[in-house]
């Protein structure tokens, strides 16, 4: 089975201008191309909605695991009662987990809402996504990324968490500190094909040898597609085997579904 562990759509199929088609029958239609079995279809704030995301589930059964996006940035949720309500809502939805792109909300890792949201998730059976991108325009975190991360996770440690792209440049320190965490998932999606030529692509090797129960990769559409993330383990001598148990440990950590059962 191949899983593609991250993949957005909008409504209209714009995405933030750039002229990417992010269309949900150009996905179906880059899926059917690579073969990809299964996708996560992840929320972002300000790119989509509820409903988008469920009925392209509904409409395609088997085929996606819709997680809903979250800013712990909105009006909404100035306590942490606001925020509950949001995620039991996204429960009784049916949504598989939520996502939380800290750079797009305008904080960092580090805020205190990423962890109530992340600890919340926990509480209701829902898969965290966590975006661990962190660049401008965010100010410097003043840390390292991982030292970040580690502290997340382990204070969140009822949560079944993803980290999405790895801790990007520091990936490396990022699995060692995790690597006592099973409930912590190393997602390598845009890390592997972005760095697959430098050290980091060296790490991500290592890593699909000595981590391959706990890692898992996406194409990032419409910014990638899961052709180039074959090729990108292909250069790395990782063999496109490795596709179908990164798509086991992903589906490991999400809640059952109907079409599970």
């Amino acid at each position: 089975m191949i899983l593609d562990a991250l993949t957005h759509i909008t409504r209209d199929g714009d995405w933030f201008g750039t002229g990417l088609d992010a269309s949900l029958p150009a996905l179906l239609a880059r899926m059917d191309r690579d073969g990809v079995d299964r996708a996560v279809l992840a929320g972002m704030p300000g790119a989509d909605d509820d409903a988008l995301l469920l009925d392209a589930a509904k409409a395609h059964p088997g085929r996606f695991l819709a997680v809903a996006g979250v800013d712990v940035c909105e009006d909404a949720f100035v306590d942490e009662r606001g925020l509950n309500r949001r995620l039991e809502e996204i429960k009784a939805l049916g949504f598989a987990g939520i996502k939380l792109h800290p750079r797009l909300s305008g904080v960092p890792v580090t805020d205190p809402r990423i962890r109530k949201a992340v600890h919340l998730a926990g509480k209701l059976d829902l898969t965290a996504l966590v975006c661990t991108l962190h660049r401008p325009p965010l100010p410097p975190l003043g840390r390292p990324v991982s030292d970040a991360l580690y502290e997340l996770c382990r204070a969140c440690d009822k949560t079944r968490i993803v980290l999405v792209h790895g801790g990007y440049v520091d990936l490396l320190a990022t699995s060692e500190l995790i690597r006592p965490l099973e409930h912590v998932l190393l997602d390598l999606t845009l890390t592997l094909t972005r760095f697959a030529r430098t050290s980091v692509g060296l790490d991500c090797a290592w890593l699909l040898e000595t981590f391959d129960r706990r890692v898992c990769v996406g194409s990032d559409f419409p910014e990638g597609d899961m052709g180039r993330v074959g090729e990108a383990l292909d250069a790395l001598g990782a063999g496109r085997e490795a596709l179908d148990g990164m798509a086991r440990n992903a589906v490991r950590f999400f809640p059952p579904t109907r079409e599970d059962a």
